[in-house]
């Protein structure tokens, strides 16, 4: 009887040691439920799930959903423990476009085998403030993330758009580290705002 015992937990033990977690890269963020302001976001397949199911009078799906996509995610060492954290930016659209109402950048290490979200920051950058002398520009509502070597910090970059500009092309970028410090992520670096190179 106690070998049957050992044996059931020795089973146990090793199918949890399975399912734990070792490599960031490995979790499947496109199909994972994230918390936003206290809202658990649970998505499939990039999308969030049970969204856009309401439609007006006119037949047009109504509401937002969040969306995320693995290309778009930035691994790096981020506490210098030897081990990736994952940096994945999200976008919340309304249902019936693609015009972004909402983002956000979540950082999600692994600890005790499980993904685990570090504290959320404030990357969000103005740029100017509208109707100031010189202001002729205004932020875009979506970043994009990455990982400096150099310095472990995520790299938010900003894209801000001039009245000259399509819509679609904003032609000015800036981008702004944050390192983490242990208990937070703190701005370390904001780079002037630069003119986006033309595609030839």
């Amino acid at each position: 009887m106690k070998h049957i015992l050992a044996l059931i937990v020795a089973v146990i033990g090793f199918a949890s040691f399975a399912n734990a977690q070792t490599d960031i890269r490995k979790v499947d963020f496109e199909n994972f439920s994230f918390v936003i302001d206290k809202e658990t976001i649970k998505m499939k397949a990039g999308l969030q799930e049970n969204t856009c199911t309401k439609k007006d009078e006119d037949g047009i799906e109504i509401g937002d959903i969040w969306n995320v996509a693995k290309d778009s995610i930035a691994f790096g060492d981020l506490d210098g423990d030897g081990k990736e954290e994952a940096i994945i930016p999200m976008f919340a659209h309304v249902c019936s476009a693609n015009a972004i109402i909402n983002e956000a950048v979540l950082v999600y290490t692994i600890k005790a085998g499980q993904p685990f979200r570090l504290p959320k920051f404030d990357y969000f950058d103005e740029g100017c403030v509208q109707g100031e002398k010189d202001c002729n520009f205004a932020r875009t509502p979506a970043v994009s993330v990455s990982y400096d070597k150099i310095t472990k910090s995520i790299v938010i970059t900003t894209d801000f758009a001039t009245d000259d500009d399509a819509i679609c092309c904003p032609s000015l970028y800036r981008e702004t580290l944050y390192k983490w410090n242990g208990s937070a992520f703190v701005e370390t670096k904001k780079g002037k705002i630069l003119k986006k190179e033309v595609e030839k």
